[in-house]
């Protein structure tokens, strides 16, 4: 259902009846709150759809169109189902100062009783919309790979961390930790070295030393490589290797076809194939978690001392 030039009270009277031509609503889990741009709306609307399979949810997709005319515009669209799947979504076209008040305009269209997760893979700063994302949420989603600058950008959330708030960057890599911890299994010896050959400029690797970090209390080298990857979504890193205080040394290399290898002394070369997940799988895995992720906290907390620190050096 399409409706031009409209308000928040006839969006929600379209939905409602939507909601009644079907014999009334399906138990939602959460609201998601997405930001993005006309030029990503099918990336996140794809994304949104495979989530909503795990997450049955109502989606506000919030779009800001023109920014700088003088007279506040919404143009919405009213689904169920459909293209969103297991959803309930409005889609919001908005322009002028319709943008600047995207709290006034969403909180009416939250289901109520349900948490309220907010997600952008653009910078919310270039439309001054941080703060209206944060005000309402009970947790906040960004992609800091997707920003110009991007470990600048995880640096900036660093610095204005609040409890709720996460990044895909830290999603993409828990294959990556759980591959690495079951390594660990029947060692003995202490870590006296680890080195992660991966592009320093990915979010991903950088979040993945501040873990090692925060784990085994050593710091690791990023050794600047070129990762050929044959997903987006996959973590720039091409292996992380281990010495250990006996000298004995271990590693997880990833080729670009998927394979990765455990290479550890004394026991024979272990095989895994670990593919890149499509954005709607990473962003189901984060809908499993409405609670703070403590343990992202302690890593961007460690990473941020250690960005302060490099910045500092340079």
């Amino acid at each position: 259902m399409h409706l031009e030039d409209t308000t928040t009270g006839e969006i929600m009277k379209a939905l409602a009846e939507l909601i009644h031509a079907v014999g009334g609503s399906s138990s939602l889990a959460l609201n998601l709150v997405a930001l993005t741009t006309e030029d990503e709306r099918e990336e996140v609307e794809e994304a949104a759809s495979q989530a909503a399979q795990e997450h049955p949810y109502r989606l506000i997709l919030a779009i800001p169109r023109d920014t700088d005319a003088e007279k506040p515009r919404i143009d919405a669209e009213v689904t169920l189902g459909e293209r969103l799947g297991a959803a309930e979504a409005v889609i919001l076209r908005l322009d002028g100062p319709a943008t600047a008040h995207l709290t006034s305009i969403v909180l009416p269209m939250l289901a109520p009783d349900v948490p309220v997760v907010t997600w952008w893979l653009l910078d919310p700063v270039r439309y001054g919309l941080e703060q209206e994302l944060r005000t309402f949420a009970d947790r906040r989603i960004t992609y800091s790979a997707r920003a110009t600058d991007p470990v600048e950008s995880l640096y900036r959330r660093a610095q204005t961390y609040v409890a709720g708030d996460t990044d895909i960057c830290w999603t993409r890599i828990s294959l990556w930790r759980s591959l690495i911890a079951s390594c660990f299994d029947g060692v003995t010896h202490a870590v006296e070295k680890v080195d992660i050959k991966a592009d320093r400029r990915d979010p991903s690797a950088q979040l993945m030393a501040a873990w090692l970090h925060t784990r085994l209390g050593v710091t690791p080298e990023v050794v600047d490589t070129k990762v050929e990857r044959n997903s987006e979504h996959l973590p720039a890193i091409a292996s992380v290797g281990f010495t250990m205080e006996n000298g004995e040394t271990m590693e997880v290399e990833r080729n670009a076809d998927g394979e990765t290898v455990l290479r550890q002394a004394g026991l024979p070369k272990r095989r895994q194939t670990l593919q890149g997940r499509t954005l709607g799988q990473l962003l189901a895995e984060e809908l499993r978690h409405i609670d703070p992720d403590t343990a992202y906290r302690r890593v961007l907390d460690t990473f941020k001392e250690n960005h302060s620190l490099t910045v500092e050096d340079s």
